[in-house]
């Protein structure tokens, strides 16, 4: 579920970042890894904005899937400021950017390629990387199709395919997967991978939610 989210400021961060975030650098661009205590916040003033409750987990599916080691939260900064988030989850051979987000005041700027790049560099030599992207053959109106439309070509710009032949819908919402151009497209591996993701995060009861088409 990638997408643009609306707006962060450097000053909505806690006091105590420096202390609880991994860094992952590169040049003077940064994902600062955060632990749950600092994520509640960005959860409470601003996942639940960015993205509708039938496409995120509550807070306590975060808790558990971030326990549970399968998900990782960075924070994006350029030169000392925050730009924007993603939400990574590892599956065996692949990593799934789950959730991406630019923050309102940052848009327009080529953030969203640039997180994608810094999510490359840190995962490229071990995991093939994923995407999953609302389908845009599901829509209420033209503007919400074109919208979905535009997303595709972005992630299609950087270097993203779509996976042929495997469709997931997820609580009622229906994506489609992409995969790294430059990769190789093994749609029975990412259907097995994807799977076996969603049967460890989702008890007994929600794994009625999930379809693989």
């Amino acid at each position: 579920m990638v997408k643009f989210g609306t707006g962060i400021v450097q000053s909505d961060l806690p006091n105590n970042i420096n202390s609880s975030y991994l860094k992952v650098k590169v040049g003077d661009k940064m994902l600062r890894k955060i632990k749950f205590k600092e994520f509640k916040s960005l959860y409470r003033k601003h996942i639940v904005k960015d993205f509708p409750k039938n496409e995120r987990p509550n807070l306590e599916g975060f808790r558990k899937r971030m326990l549970q080691k399968n998900e990782e939260t960075y924070i994006f900064e350029e030169e000392g400021i925050a730009k924007g988030y993603c939400i990574i989850d590892k599956l065996q051979e692949y990593v799934l950017v789950a959730f991406l987000a630019v923050f309102e005041n940052q848009r327009g700027q080529g953030i969203g390629t640039k997180i994608l790049k810094e999510i490359d560099n840190k995962y490229k030599a071990e995991k093939v990387i994923l995407l999953e992207i609302e389908d845009p053959d599901f829509f209420e109106n033209e503007e919400e199709k074109i919208l979905k439309q535009r997303r595709i070509k972005f992630y299609e710009r950087a270097n993203f395919k779509i996976v042929k032949d495997l469709k997931v819908e997820l609580f009622g919402v229906n994506f489609r997967i992409m995969v790294s151009k430059d990769k190789a497209n093994n749609t029975k591996e990412i259907t097995e991978e994807m799977k076996a993701f969603y049967t460890v995060i989702l008890n007994k009861k929600m794994q009625q939610y999930f379809k693989i088409k």
